[in-house]
């Protein structure tokens, strides 16, 4: 199906087509416009030199949904035990800045790391979930890097099957929003957050966020971004 935005693959489309002069670069930022199902969304492209330093996505302003107190659903589906929570400081939320995900806080890197997709359990637990919500996104304030400040994997549905991401952005600007809303990091006019994701599956990212908010953390603008590797090219014959 068609997803409302993706974060990655949004920076690796800009990083392509300014690579490939679609888009004039004009040191030192450029920025265009992407219209997907969530809206229009701006990206910048950061250079210097005519080089790309790093892709950036502006994301929606966030949305709070529902907060959920029968959590036995989402340990079930992840296959934690119901102590790896602690839901009076961090409850369990539905979260959206272009595309909604379900934020599962945790205790302990261990946790996260310990995080198993049951897929009986999983379509169980998204049955409550708004139409083509899929996502659940594990996180602790229990970082391997000491320059991260969040640790984190993403589990989708995907034909009856539990897939893991190694980087998502889309999740990254929900849990942003979601830990300066909650005051669970330390909140200034523009919080940066450090999210480190993909270690458990050899494919370790770490996803740069940046939250504006007021003085009563009512927030302004998510961005999420960070550098793009050029990784293969190919040719399609149709």
């Amino acid at each position: 199906m068609e997803i409302r935005y993706a974060g990655h693959p949004t920076l690796g489309t800009f990083y392509v087509l300014a690579k490939e002069g679609r888009i004039k670069l004009k040191d030192p930022l450029t920025i265009a416009k992407m219209e997907v199902k969530a809206g229009v969304m701006p990206v910048e492209i950061h250079s210097r030199n005519g080089e790309i330093t790093k892709v950036v996505t502006v994301q929606n302003k966030p949305e709070f949904g529902k907060v959920f107190d029968d959590v036995d659903i989402f340990v079930d589906a992840l296959s934690l035990a119901r102590s790896d929570l602690d839901t009076d400081k961090m409850p369990i939320q539905l979260v959206s800045t272009g595309l909604p995900w379900v934020i599962v806080p945790v205790r302990t890197r261990s946790a996260v790391e310990r995080a198993s997709g049951n897929a009986s359990a999983f379509a169980e637990a998204i049955k409550p979930l708004p139409k083509d919500v899929v996502d659940l996104y594990v996180t602790s304030l229990d970082p391997i890097e000491k320059s991260s400040t969040t640790h984190s994997r993403g589990f989708s549905l995907v034909s009856r099957n539990v897939v893991e991401d190694p980087a998502t952005g889309s999740a990254s600007g929900c849990l942003g929003a979601y830990l300066v809303s909650k005051g669970l990091v330390p909140v200034s006019a523009v919080t940066r957050i450090v999210n480190e994701q993909g270690y458990e599956i050899a494919r370790p990212s770490k996803i740069f966020i940046e939250v504006k908010a007021r003085a009563n953390r009512e927030i302004d603008e998510v961005r999420v971004g960070g550098t793009v590797v050029h990784m293969m090219d190919g040719v399609a014959y149709l």
